[in-house]
């Protein structure tokens, strides 16, 4: 008998990056670094990994909004496209500061000063400080910002704990546009992922030139779109548990009568098995 014999040809280093990125860019939360060195094993190339994977790599970072401690100070900086002057270089408006930021190795350097826009900063500011409040609120682990660019105030808030991210738009008109999206990666007793976006347009009558009591208007219909979308995710999640789920199973078994999980666990199958012989 001969043994079969099947010949591989390796792939070309052009489609090795491209499977590489499609893997880093479905990556989990928190976990980007452990597929990237595992993808490293595989790859004969180093430079050539690296360089093919830092455009992904900056999509990835940008959208899932990741955190980053610059030099000499104490909180995160959230790496956001809000905040992306190019495609490594980054402001933190709460320290009023321009950064580098290594994608492939994520760490800060170059630091300088940045230079506020004098309209927006005095409602930025205000609006800052009353969404640190809220943070501390409704967020255990959460890092915010609150940017200024094109007279639109954005608000970044992150979670890292959830890996959960959310952004809002402040514009002159009293309208907020907010997206919050969730990814979550459960692994512990299963293999679970979750994904889930969703887009709000809110209105508010506030003076602007109130800062304090235009930023607490702000938060209050934030707090309540997000209240809104916990509540829908917490119906549909009921939903899938009554509906969905029971109807891709038995009602009952075969026997038609219902299984007694409580004393499944005191059964003696093998005992069982035994006295059918």
């Amino acid at each position: 008998m001969e043994d079969d014999i099947i010949l591989t040809k390796e792939l070309p280093l052009e489609e090795k990056i491209k499977i590489v990125n499609g893997f880093l860019l479905d990556s989990p939360p928190g976990e980007i670094t452990d597929v990237i060195t595992d993808l490293q094993t595989l790859m004969s190339d180093d430079a050539a990994f690296e360089e093919g994977i830092l455009s992904t790599l900056e999509e990835y970072n940008t959208e899932q909004y990741i955190t980053v401690k610059l030099p000499e100070q104490k909180h995160e900086v959230i790496i956001s496209k809000y905040g992306q002057l190019e495609s490594d270089l980054f402001i933190d408006p709460k320290s009023r500061q321009i950064f580098r930021f290594n994608h492939l190795r994520p760490e800060a350097t170059l630091v300088e000063a940045l230079e506020p826009d004098e309209e927006t900063e005095p409602l930025r500011a205000a609006l800052e400080t009353a969404v640190e409040g809220y943070v501390i609120d409704h967020y255990p682990k959460g890092v915010s910002a609150v940017y200024s660019k094109d007279q639109k105030l954005t608000i970044v808030i992150v979670d890292n704990k959830y890996n959960s991210d959310n952004f809002w738009q402040v514009i002159d008109s009293g309208e907020i546009k907010g997206n919050v999206k969730a990814n979550v990666h459960y692994y512990e007793d299963g293999n679970v992922q979750l994904n889930c976006n969703k887009d709000f347009e809110l209105t508010t009558n506030t003076n602007f030139d109130k800062h304090a009591s235009a930023a607490a208007a702000y938060l209050k219909q934030i707090g309540k779109a997000e209240n809104e979308f916990q509540a829908s995710l917490i119906e549909a999640y009921a939903d899938l548990s009554d509906n969905t789920f029971k109807s891709l199973r038995r009602a009952l078994p075969l026997t038609r009568n219902k299984l007694d999980w409580d004393k499944i666990s005191n059964y003696n199958i093998g005992q069982e098995l035994s006295k059918e012989k």
